[in-house]
């Protein structure tokens, strides 16, 4: 008999799981607890041997896998087919707001009702199929080996069904814990569970950002869109944390906006930020809100909590002339660009917000 030992864990934490934002197939990276229960799995697995090492092709699954890769010299091996569930059009969006908007279907979502999908997305039989391919091709191609497999939660979740022959609508005895190691087994063409994670016992991984009351930042911010479908980014320095500094970056790419004045509505900030930062003068209605957001941010080492709306606005493609800028802003305000999403996708360069890329795509469907 040959058994092979899979270690499955979920990627670190982002700032979409503490929004409770549907991230799906988005690629969203690890926020700084995130990146800390990372450093937290590869040292608890320190003295655990891998053969190999399996991820999503996605940020959050690679940066969880790395560290624990490289400390053992092995490469990840990226793929697509360890992807979350595809949430299609709900991606992006809170649960809060998918249950207002979709109030018919989102109990189908609870009741993990298997042949339900989300609009354009995958049902959960369809990601099901999947994941015991792609699990049972990783099973056979690492025969007789221990391997390690970073993915998400939904992954782990139809892997644990797998290992106990539980059906798809079952409800799971235990959560799926960010950065945490379970265990399951295939013998001959036959799946076990091992041992599955719980949450009691288990040291809480720290953010910087907890017992703290962060002051609150509330800023408006802009997708300026032209016809052909490309966004205006602003190049922006400062204000950087020192992770991604260390990271090599020293500037940015963003939609303009940026934080209210007192008194000021989030309307008016727009008005006077687009003004100030491209010379776009807004009149009338300003445009409708297509993503609001709220997440610790980290100013350079400060902390504050964000609360950000971004308005859509659509407009022929024009040169930015800033208005009125203060000597500061004319320092930190480098240049500007327009962006497909495509492009978006493709650039090594830092670009906020996170997932704009698809933000980009579903304002121009």
């Amino acid at each position: 008999m040959t058994r092979t030992i899979i270690c499955l864990a979920r990627h670190g934490e982002t700032n979409w799981n503490i929004e409770r934002r549907f991230q799906g197939q988005f690629d969203i990276a690890l926020n700084a607890r995130g990146r800390a229960q990372a450093q937290a799995l590869a040292h608890e697995l320190d003295g655990a041997h891998f053969d190999r090492v399996y991820a999503s092709d996605l940020r959050r699954a690679l940066a969880t896998a790395a560290p624990i890769a490289a400390s053992r010299g092995l490469e990840v091996r990226a793929t697509q087919r360890l992807r979350e569930k595809d949430d299609g059009a709900w991606q992006g969006h809170t649960h809060a707001e998918v249950q207002v908007k979709y109030a018919d279907d989102y109990p189908h979502y609870l009741s993990r009702k298997p042949d339900f999908a989300a609009p354009e997305g995958e049902t959960l039989e369809e990601f099901a199929r999947r994941v015991r391919l792609v699990l049972t091709d990783i099973a056979r191609e690492s025969a007789g080996l221990t391997v390690l497999v970073v993915a998400h939660a939904g992954v782990l979740d139809i892997a644990w069904r797998i290992a106990t022959g539980k059906a798809l609508s079952e409800k799971r005895e235990h959560p799926v814990l960010n950065a945490t190691p379970n265990w399951i087994a295939y013998d001959d063409g036959e799946w076990s569970l091992v041992d599955w994670a719980r949450p009691e016992g288990r040291a809480e991984i720290a953010a910087p950002w907890d017992g703290v009351a962060l002051p609150r930042r509330e800023a408006a911010r802009a997708l300026i869109v032209e016809p052909a479908g490309r966004a205006l980014l602003m190049q922006y320095a400062g204000g950087l944390s020192p992770h991604f500094l260390a990271l090599g970056h020293h500037h940015f790419w963003a939609t303009p906006g940026g934080a209210l004045k007192e008194g000021e509505t989030f309307e008016a900030a727009l008005r006077r930020e687009v003004a100030e930062e491209t010379g776009l003068l807004l009149r009338g209605d300003v445009g409708p809100v297509v993503a609001t957001r709220e997440f610790p941010m980290e100013l350079g080492e400060d902390w504050h909590q964000a609360i950000e709306r971004y308005f859509l606005i659509r407009t022929e493609e024009f040169a930015p002339a800033p208005q009125s800028l203060t000597p500061e802003e004319k320092v930190h305000l480098l240049g500007w660009r327009w962006w497909s999403a495509d492009e978006i996708a493709a650039s090594q360069e830092l670009i906020f917000p996170e997932g704009l890329e698809a933000l980009l795509r579903k304002v121009n469907p």
